[in-house]
């Protein structure tokens, strides 16, 4: 069997940990643990939460393997569901242990765009710094209607321009840890300690050094890029928000993480970009797909791929009957 392990990653000792929370991505897991373990996450915690596609066991088998950890949660009735499976992880000794640190969602990839694509290329390119602000690029549906178990990363090119305000949000890289009061969030670590101030410097995607309101937390608005600031240079994060119509009508249904209710047709077009070809992730699939493959070989893994693939279209199929796509940004040439 092809080795779990990319062979990078024994000569690298920084351990670079990836949080993620889930919930009825069982067909798209083993793409997104493949890709963030082939560009060199040595640690990934995933959270799931009240599934009916079977990823949960998909999650426990790759857990046994030693690929992932998983976190099963029961969400309380006030909790929101994003925040409470992120105040467990942070209990988890890894949290401690790793040097570097990032939060995503299974419809975001980090695209490194330095060295080989690897996180380490990334962080070498920002010495000194302790947080990259890595800005959004929101892709569309390329004009797929139906969902499909093929890599995310391939069916989906057709991206927004830089200059929409959709790619304005950022994810981060970041380390020290313990200099925040609250470590894992969906964009940001936030509550820097006081004594921690004077020690952070943050950056933006060029590498640029960010205004001190991005860690200090002294404007109320530092969640995203200010206007015309977005940057991709060093690093994007793909963000597959829309996939397909299909995969979009399940995302609604499920709801936020945030429990932040929104107009399902008033925001398909608002994300649904296809303005613009973008392709740059290609490079870091090939390796992606070998390790994707390798999961495969392993028949608990694989049967309980398959099982996902087959809950997610029931799912799919209770959920839109009847559901008809509004108007969107249309790919180029269709």
């Amino acid at each position: 069997m092809t080795s779990l392990v990319p062979p990078f990653e024994a000569q690298r000792p920084c351990r670079i940990l990836l949080v993620a929370t889930m919930r009825n991505e069982g067909p798209y897991i083993l793409e997104w643990l493949a890709y963030h373990r082939a560009i060199g996450f040595t640690d990934i915690v995933v959270c799931t939460n009240d599934c009916v596609d079977g990823s949960p066991a998909l999650l426990d088998r790759l857990q046994a393997l030693g690929l992932v950890t998983h976190l099963a949660h029961a969400v309380a009735p006030d909790d929101k569901p994003q925040l409470a499976a992120y105040a467990r992880a942070e209990a988890l000794p890894v949290l401690a242990e790793a040097a570097w640190i990032m939060v995503l969602d299974a419809d975001e990839f980090l695209n490194v765009h330095v060295g080989e694509g690897r996180v380490t290329d990334l962080i070498e390119a920002v010495p000194g710094c302790t947080a990259v602000l890595v800005n959004w690029r929101v892709f569309g549906s390329s004009g797929h209607h139906a969902w499909s178990p093929d890599f995310v990363t391939e069916r989906f090119t057709r991206a927004a321009p830089r200059g929409h305000g959709v790619n304005r949000p950022y994810k981060t890289l970041f380390t020290r840890a313990g200099a925040y009061g609250c470590k894992l969030l969906p964009h940001q670590p936030r509550f820097p300690r006081p004594e921690a101030l004077g020690t952070l410097r943050y950056v933006n995607g060029a590498g640029d050094v960010l205004p001190a309101y991005f860690h200090d937390e002294s404007r109320n608005e530092f969640l995203q890029s200010e206007p015309g600031a977005v940057s991709w240079r060093l690093a994007q994060v793909n963000h597959y928000n829309t996939r397909s119509w299909d995969d979009y009508v399940v995302k609604h249904r499920r709801g936020g993480g945030l429990n932040i209710d929104w107009d399902r047709d008033a925001n398909w077009p608002v994300f649904d970009r296809n303005e613009e070809e973008d392709a740059t992730i290609a490079g870091r699939l090939p390796a992606a797909r070998t390790l994707y493959d390798a999961f495969l070989a392993d028949d608990g893994v694989r049967a309980c791929h398959a099982r996902c693939c087959r809950l997610y279209g029931a799912h799919v199929a209770a959920s839109t009957p009847s559901a008809i796509r509004p108007g969107s940004q249309a790919p180029a040439g269709t």
